[in-house]
């Protein structure tokens, strides 16, 4: 890219008349600056730029150290960031739209993603859609990231809806495009969720397999032994419902409650963090993972807990691994 092209683009102010034209890459990390790359960052990292043969340098406080190459002073790096970003978005001529937690494991789990974008850091978008211009769809995780890009956001249209013959909490049968899909690994719960995704993906010509559809990180059933070992699904009656994001608890919740009204339930939490629910549930907290085989849980019909970063579910199967090997 040219850099007087650059510097319209992102609002900047070229100091200096350089007698280098161009640059190859934005890089944002001095570290991995490249000769011919243009570094965008901030000033204290510019010495280390230089020594590694950038072409450019962007950043908000500047002194000239070297005429040849070009300068460019900025108000914001965030927002030359944001601008660069959008621009490439725009040059792509690619649909764009935000997407929830919750339809983006959908679509992780039926698609290959090989022509989709997800966008949650600003800078890695950058650096891929410099290099690759092959995707039918850009999705942001971020709704205020998105927002603030003032993209035009892809309008799904819902031509084909999923219609459930039967559904158990964590299975569900169901007809799309008059072909019959036999106890899916998605709860009811989400249903609403996979019909606009399909829905989308029909619209842009994205391939996908509902076969491949598994268990997400929202709603994830897990059964255990006694000894908090993972089977295989329905091979217990002890079963720890795990949820990623505290802003679907209640959601959740009152699909539980209304999907089996005679059910004793509980909920784990991490101790100290709070929650309020409108119905009557129990509610047990925890220090750590190894608190909980404490809390006698399978008293419960159904347990729900929250797993950040699904890292209850690492911890049990690193436990189950190392109880495995211990036998042998």
């Amino acid at each position: 890219m040219l850099f007087e092209n650059l510097v319209s683009l992102i609002d900047g102010e070229l100091l200096n008349e350089p007698s280098i034209a161009s640059f190859s890459n934005v890089v944002f990390d001095a570290k991995k600056v490249k000769r011919g790359d243009l570094y965008l960052g901030a000033s204290k990292d510019i010495d280390e730029a230089l020594k590694n043969g950038a072409y450019g340098i962007v950043s908000t406080s500047l002194k000239i150290k070297d005429d040849e190459i070009a300068w460019i002073k900025v108000k914001s790096i965030q927002n030359s960031k944001l601008k660069l970003l959008r621009y490439l978005i725009i040059r792509e001529s690619v649909y764009t739209l935000y997407v929830d937690c919750v339809k983006v494991d959908i679509i992780k789990s039926i698609s290959g993603c090989k022509e989709i974008l997800f966008i949650e850091d600003v800078e890695e978008a950058i650096r891929v859609l410099s290099l690759n211009s092959s995707y039918k769809l850009i999705l942001f995780l971020d709704e205020k990231l998105f927002k603030g890009m003032e993209l035009e956001s892809f309008k799904v249209e819902i031509f084909t809806q999923v219609i459930v013959q039967k559904a158990t909490i964590f299975l569900t049968t169901f007809i799309y495009h008059n072909r019959l899909y036999k106890d899916i690994k998605i709860s009811e719960l989400f249903i609403s969720e996979l019909e606009y995704i399909l829905n989308l993906f029909d619209s842009l010509e994205i391939e996908y397999s509902l076969e491949k559809l598994s268990f997400i990180s929202h709603f994830k059933p897990l059964f255990l032994d006694s000894a908090f070992r993972i089977l295989n699904f329905g091979q217990s009656t002890k079963v720890v419902i795990l949820e990623s994001k505290k802003e679907l608890l209640e959601r959740e919740l009152e699909f539980l409650k209304k999907k089996a009204p005679w059910a004793k339930m509980t909920l784990l939490l991490p101790k100290n963090m709070e929650f309020y629910h409108k119905n009557d549930i129990d509610i047990k907290y925890f220090k750590n993972f190894d608190d909980i085989k404490k809390l006698n849980i399978f008293d419960y019909n159904f347990v729900m807990m929250l797993d950040i970063e699904q890292k209850f579910l690492k911890y049990l199967i690193k436990a189950s691994s190392n109880m495995k090997n211990s036998l042998f």
